[in-house]
């Protein structure tokens, strides 16, 4: 179902926290318009967790109206009961995603059989294709690659979003999950500094926060790293290594705020606890966005 880059679209927000359509929908088309395999939205770069239902339905359809088809919609349904899981699911299948990601959010960390009775129970009901999301930074579950096979294996699962904490320990995985999984189910990589290096790996797909506010230089290097020049990859992410670094420090969503503005795309406030990064962090920002 996707291609070689898919990126995670921030969520915009008016000054009184409502989703700002307008440049959500700007967001998408620049995204499609820079040649990007998909967008996704509701993920830790969209802050899925800090919106009500009826602001998600909103940041499902203007994505997949501005889309329009030209490429798939990935439209995150986390919460912390099943219940809430299955109303997301059946929420965004009717505001036009074309395929679900499913991370294992809980307060409680889940054990391993917990977690595929989640995939279990959301995949045979979902109408749509479900993805795995795994991100043990944000959700604190930490899966094997044990768990993440048994879980591919399960119907209504169309694929994995799978991260490593640096580049070799991502190749590792990567190998061996694609050795292992059916062919019909999509594996694609997390992190925006190294996550590339997979698809020399065997992997379909780079899933990219950064890359929702700078796609055309991730588009570049996508393309160069699912060609097998490594070496053009490299050069072309190198001037892309700051921002991914402060992407990892800070959390994408907060430097959305900053790269927003810069952009002339301003993504609005915070969702209060969450506070935009001091002003050293918006200079250096600013200054590796210029030198871009």
């Amino acid at each position: 179902m996707f291609g070689t880059l898919i990126a995670y679209l921030p969520t915009p927000r008016t000054t009184d926290g409502e989703v700002a359509v307008p440049v959500l929908r700007r967001y998408a088309e620049r995204a499609v318009a820079a040649g990007v395999d998909g967008v996704a939205v509701l993920g830790s770069a969209g802050g899925f967790p800090y919106l009500e239902p009826v602001q998600r339905r909103s940041v499902v359809e203007t994505a997949a109206e501005a889309v329009n088809g030209r490429v798939p919609v990935l439209a995150g349904i986390g919460a912390l009961r099943t219940a809430e899981v299955h109303a997301h699911a059946a929420a965004a299948e009717r505001a036009g995603a074309d395929a679900l990601l499913l991370p294992t959010t809980s307060y409680l960390p889940l054990t391993d059989e917990e977690v595929v009775g989640l995939y279990r129970d959301v995949a045979a009901a979902a109408r749509r294709p479900v993805w795995v999301y795994h991100n043990p930074r944000t959700t604190g579950v930490h899966l094997s690659v044990d768990a993440l096979a048994a879980i591919a294996d399960l119907p209504g699962v169309g694929g994995l979003k799978d991260r490593g904490a640096d580049a070799a320990e991502l190749t590792a995985r990567c190998t061996e999950l694609v050795a292992r999984v059916p062919a019909s189910v999509e594996v694609g990589y997390s992190g925006d500094g190294f996550g590339y290096r997979a698809l020399a790996a065997g992997a379909r797909s780079w899933h990219s926060g950064l890359a929702g506010l700078l796609p055309e230089a991730f588009v570049a290097v996508a393309r160069a790293a699912s060609a097998g020049d490594m070496a053009a990859a490299d050069e072309l992410a190198g001037p892309l290594g700051g921002l991914a670094e402060l992407g990892a420090r800070w959390g994408v969503a907060r430097l959305a705020a900053v790269l927003g503005d810069a952009l002339g795309l301003p993504t609005g406030p915070l969702p209060v606890p969450l506070l935009a990064p001091p002003a050293t962090v918006r200079d250096e920002a600013e200054r590796l966005l210029a030198a871009l």
